[in-house]
């Protein structure tokens, strides 16, 4: 069997994971009606501690619907400068939410609360207004590097005492939470909006998860409409994947 290293994207289903899509529960996603999806949403934000969820078809779209629900047009984007959310989104930010960015030469895809702070406009009306900061973590281009919640939480004190939201791009936090013996709970008490990955080391065909508080995912949901997520019955999409369902 030949092994394809360009992504960990690139992988296929077995027929155990085939079989429970082919007979998964399903309904209109649309009026929130699909009992599977539902079941996984739930499960997503209990495991982080949040209040809810929304199950959206790819990372990219759950990025960047968190973003256009934390800023304003011509608000400025806080990002590393190798940040998937800059480098490969197609350009979503500028499009989706008229919203510029501010890059930060970070170590290996990692920022620091000092760059952050010292990146955050003041409030002048030459300037953009500085409203959301997005980390990634694992660190795509950094070679999967990770960050530390003591480090995120000096980001997270910036973030509260100047107003702005915390995103993570989370694509592969589960091996961060791995490597590091970390908790799915940290990360939710220390971000306003996290996305997650389920194809990526999670053994899932497609899709993401976007967690947060119910006013923020019912925004998400009416924004994912809006760049054209409405799904309907998720059936030969879904994935149980490998997570662990109670």
């Amino acid at each position: 069997m030949p092994i394809d290293l360009r992504s960990d994207t690139v992988t296929r289903p077995g027929a155990p994971m085939l079989d429970a899509m082919m007979h998964a529960k399903v309904g209109d996603d649309v009026f929130e009606e699909d009992p599977t999806v539902n079941r996984l949403e739930a499960f997503a934000a209990e495991m982080f501690g949040r209040e809810a969820a929304l199950y959206c078809p790819s990372g990219t779209m759950s990025n960047q619907i968190a973003i256009k629900c934390h800023t304003h047009p011509g608000d400025e984007v806080i990002c590393e400068k190798s940040s998937h959310v800059y480098l490969y989104e197609g350009g979503g930010i500028a499009f989706n939410s008229a919203a510029q960015v501010r890059l930060i030469d970070g170590d290996r895809g990692r920022i620091t609360a000092a760059q952050v702070m010292a990146a955050i406009n003041p409030d002048d009306v030459h300037k953009p207004t500085t409203s959301l900061v997005c980390l990634e973590n694992t660190a795509n281009r950094g070679g999967g590097s990770c960050y530390h919640i003591p480090d995120i939480l000096k980001i997270k004190t910036v973030c509260t005492e100047a107003g702005l939201a915390l995103h993570l791009d989370g694509a592969r936090l589960f091996n961060a939470l791995v490597a590091n013996n970390e908790t799915p709970e940290q990360y939710g008490q220390l971000f306003d909006s996290i996305s997650i990955c389920l194809n990526k080391g999670l053994g899932c065909p497609i899709g993401s998860i976007l967690i947060g508080n119910k006013k923020f995912i019912h925004q998400a949901r009416r924004t994912r409409k809006v760049f054209g997520g409405g799904l309907r019955q998720n059936w030969i999409i879904f994935m149980h994947g490998k997570l662990h369902w109670r």
